[in-house]
Order: structure tokens, then sequence, then C-alpha cells
């Protein structure tokens, strides 16, 4: 019995022995990251833009007098030469009018004419009288009726030239009329829009018609104060139409001189080159625009940017440690971002894998070489 009782013992002292011991401690967990050092370079900067393309000219056609239209010479989708009938409207009063004015130039000329001959009567007249009466060989009342003939010629002559001139500009507003009566375009291009058909009203009021000249289009911007003083005209800009999936290098043309009152922005124009008629207008355009080069500028990789609460941060890499940063960056491509304070030439900066570690955490950098930014 007193064995039975002293295996027991050992048994419970060994059991309660085991319950003391600790499990071994779990291995710390240390994120990989992978760096790479803040550099001192030239930075060429690109502000990234959306615009809409429109047309490099645009006209909304509308008659310049009232009337029925009679002829509609144009679809949607024509190509059309500047100079060229878009439509017609009734204009038989028009031509009526034309023909009276016509008729009333005509008998106003023939009217000069006689007027002429007339005072080329009266001139011969008076100067055979004027000799006569020299020579008493007539009366001063046949002198003076004389003279007064000539002088009642040449203001019958003044008279229809003057009515001829009348009837001359009666008649050039009567054809200008008529003209009116069919609507040119006065760009070449493509009709965009055909508001009108055959009997309908149209007059200066409303468009008949829009023509477009796609052979060239332009996309505007609005770029912000701060970068439109490096903007030039004449610089090349790249343009990517993502409904075409083509990208094309296109031309500033115009800088805008005062910003929009509303959004204290400058609008800014690209000419593209649309002579296959692709591109076409109210298509969305991404932009690519160089606003110049920072000259000696500490840059990091884009990525190595983090922004929180409109403020900047990166990490770095300091004996092992993640240590964040707060930072104020310029110019920032696809690629690079300037620093301009909060960081020093080669800064071991993490660029993959910053967005898991946090200020004081034990980190591995995993690129051997710690890349270049």
């Amino acid at each position: 019995m007193k064995c039975l009782r002293f295996v027991f013992l050992l048994a419970l002292a060994v059991a309660l022995a085991g319950c003391g011991k600790k499990p071994p401690a779990a291995e710390e967990y240390i994120p990989p990251v992978e760096t790479a050092a803040a550099a001192v370079m030239d930075l060429s900067s690109i502000l990234d833009a959306t615009g809409e393309v429109i047309a490099s000219e645009e006209a909304d056609v509308a008659p310049k007098v009232s009337g029925r239209v009679s002829t509609v010479n144009v679809s949607v989708g024509d190509r059309v030469a500047r100079g060229q009938a878009l439509l017609v409207l009734e204009s038989s009063e028009a031509r009526n009018s034309v023909v009276q004015a016509e008729a009333a130039a005509g008998t106003a000329a023939v009217n000069v004419l006689k007027a002429r001959q007339a005072l080329a009567d009266a001139e011969r007249n008076y100067s055979r009288t004027s000799a006569l009466y020299q020579a008493q060989a007539v009366s001063r009342a046949q002198f003076e009726e004389a003279e007064s003939a000539l002088n009642n010629a040449r203001l019958g002559l003044q008279l229809a030239e003057e009515q001829l001139r009348q009837a001359e500009a009666a008649l050039t507003g009567a054809r200008e009329n008529l003209a009116n009566h069919t609507v040119t375009s006065p760009i070449a291009g493509h009709v965009a829009a055909v508001n009108v058909h055959g009997g309908e009203m149209a007059g200066p009021q409303g468009a008949a018609v829009t023509v477009v000249n796609m052979d060239t289009v332009k996309v505007k911007v609005n770029v912000s104060e701060n970068v439109i003083s490096s903007i030039q005209k004449g610089s090349q800009v790249q343009v990517s139409i993502g409904v075409l999936g083509k990208t094309v290098t296109g031309t500033v043309v115009s800088v805008g001189p005062k910003s929009d009152p509303a959004t204290r922005a400058f609008p800014v124009e690209i000419f593209l080159d649309n002579a296959q008629g692709e591109i076409r207008p109210g298509m969305v355009a991404t932009l690519k625009i160089p606003v110049g080069t920072a000259k000696a500028a500490l840059t990091v990789p884009a990525g190595a940017l983090i922004e929180r609460d409109g403020a900047y941060y990166v990490f770095t890499v300091e004996d092992g440690v993640a240590r964040e940063k707060q930072v104020k960056p310029g110019a920032i491509t696809d690629q690079l971002a300037e620093i301009k304070e909060g960081l020093s030439e080669g800064a071991a900066v993490i660029v993959k894998g910053n967005r898991l570690v946090a200020d004081g955490q034990k980190v591995k950098v995993v690129n051997a070489e710690g890349g270049q930014p």
C-alpha cells in the first residue's frame, strides 16, 4: 500500500512539472520592402489633363432673309466646299423684284442718254446764239432764252443721272436679296446638323445648317495659374484618344492671357491634324502637357509618395527600421516626384511595401542593390 502511494505521488509530480513548461516563442514577422535612393537630377514636368475634342472651325449657317424652304441640298455627314449651296428659299417675289429693278434701271439709263443729248443740243444753241448776240444779230431776249435752256439741260442731266444711280442701287439690292435666298457654306467641312426641311419657314433667327471643319481639330483644356506661365505656344503635346486607342502629337496654338473668373483657370488650345477624319468632335482626350524642367531637383519614385489629408509622406529605412517623414513635393510625373523639403539626397526611400508598414517598424530590404529612382 505504501508503495502504491509513492508511485501515485511521483506521477502527480511529473504531471505538475510538465504543466509548468512554456511553449516556444513565435518568431517576429518582419515585412519585406524595396527601396530606392533619393537622387538629384533634372526633372521634366508633365501636366496630365483631360479635354474634349472640338472642331477647328464651326459655322451655324442661317438665311439672311426669311422665307419658305424650297430645297435642301445636303444631308448630315456630307462634305461641302466653301461657297457651296446648302439650301434654297422660295424666291419668285425676289426674282420679280429683280426684273422690275432691271427695267427701272434700263429706263433711267435711256433717260440719261436723252438728257446728255439735250445738253449737247443746248450747248450748241447757246454757243451759236451767244455769237449772234455779240454781233447784235439777235435780241437779248433770244440770248437769255438760249442761256436758260442750257441751264435747264444741265439740271435735267443731273436729275437723270441721280435717278440712274438710285435705280442701279435698287437693282443691286434686289439682286443681293435674290442671292440671299440661296444659303451657302462659309467654310469647307462636313455637315453636322440640318435643322430645316422643304416647305418649312427659315430665317436669320435660327441656324438652318451646321458645318464643321474636321481636317484639323483642337482640344481645349483649362489649366491652373501655377503652371500657365510654363506652357509655351508651339510646344508638342501627346494626346491620347481613348475610344480610338490612338495617341497623336498635337501643337499648342493658344495660351489664354486671362483666367475664367468663375474657375480661375486659363484656357489652352491644342491643334491636332485629322486628315483621316478619325477624331471627331465630342471625343474625350487625355493630354500630357510639358510645363518646364526643374533643374537639379531631389527626386524619388512617384510610388514612394503617400498622401493623407492633403499632406504627403514617405517612408525611409534607417538601421533596418521604417521611419515616416512628411515631405513637400514639387513637380510629379508618372515616374518621378520632386521633393522640395523633408528629405536629403541618398536617403533610402521605400518604394514597394510602403503602405504596409508603420513608423518605427522593423523592415527587411529585399532589393540587394538598393535601386535608383
